[in-house]
């Protein structure tokens, strides 16, 4: 309970209040995407906030009737002008090879969020029960990353020198290839991102997000998964709402392995983020 931040990723985020403004997401949103910033930039506009991060890793983090679930169990009801983050990414997106969506069968079943019933209470006795497997206790003392109250992700362990980043880069390379090979876009869980839109349209502002990342990643992704922009802009226009998509964007932001953006540039990213939101919601014109 004193050091739930550094022995677990995850564990914080079911020890909050039901939230009325959410970032939902995999790795890259869930280190990227900083809440506090958020509430800094909108704290005088009639956004309901504040913003809580509940982004989790690819292995969790997989757009579907599960995540939705989970989603809906956080998402306070009376919500009505909230701000909704859906950072996507083409792998939030697929079935792997040996999973029949029809049959129900999801490769995120068994793992938190997806195995929680309670998601709002402090301390949660079920966490420590059903997910001790993920508790890391040598983070007590080394605290190289810490998930604080608000969602966030705090990584600290930086690379010491570029033969360690590209390292670091290769191995996250692998991971996606690994990944991608046995997998492929499902129209389940692109209808799950629509069904999740439709219903948080009802409660406030939900914008799609494509994060920045190296332009080896981007390289690798459209490699393997070339209809992903094309099936996010028609997702978009159909619930009319803004895809964000930072591919398109000159700004430069730097990651710690290719994927996952640091924290100094996540703090900038994230107030860019906000200045773009602001101007969709409340200077549409400018545009």
């Amino acid at each position: 309970m004193n050091f739930g931040g550094e022995v677990d990723y995850f564990y914080e985020k079911f020890t909050t209040p039901k939230a009325k403004s959410l970032i939902i997401g995999d790795s890259r949103s869930f280190q990227g995407i900083q809440p506090k910033e958020i509430n800094e930039y909108f704290k005088t506009t009639d956004l309901e906030l504040p913003m809580l991060n509940y982004s989790f890793t690819i292995a969790q983090a997989i757009i579907g009737p599960l995540y939705n679930e989970s989603i809906y169990k956080k998402l306070d009801p009376s919500t009505k002008n909230g701000l909704f983050i859906i950072s996507i990414t083409p792998e939030m997106l697929t079935e792997h090879k040996g999973f029949s969506h029809r049959d129900g069968e999801f490769r995120e079943a068994g793992q938190p969020p997806h195995n929680m019933q309670f998601v709002n209470m402090n301390p949660n006795f079920e966490y420590l029960f059903k997910n001790i497997r993920f508790f890391h206790f040598k983070g007590m003392f080394r605290q190289n990353s810490k998930t604080h109250k608000d969602g966030w992700l705090e990584e600290t362990n930086l690379p010491s020198n570029k033969e360690v980043f590209e390292s670091w880069k290769e191995v996250q390379i692998h991971l996606f290839l690994e990944d991608a090979k046995k997998s492929k876009i499902s129209q389940l869980r692109v209808q799950s991102l629509n069904h999740l839109i439709q219903r948080l349209k009802k409660q406030g502002h939900v914008f799609l997000l494509r994060m920045p990342i190296s332009k080896e990643f981007y390289a690798y992704e459209e490699q393997y998964f070339p209809e992903f922009d094309r099936i996010m802009d028609s997702t978009a226009n159909t619930n009319h709402i803004t895809y964000i998509n930072f591919k398109n964007h000159d700004a430069v932001y730097k990651t710690y392995d290719g994927h996952h953006l640091d924290k100094f540039s996540g703090k900038q990213f994230t107030n860019d983020l906000s200045h773009l939101i602001n101007r969709y919601i409340y200077n549409p014109a400018a545009q």
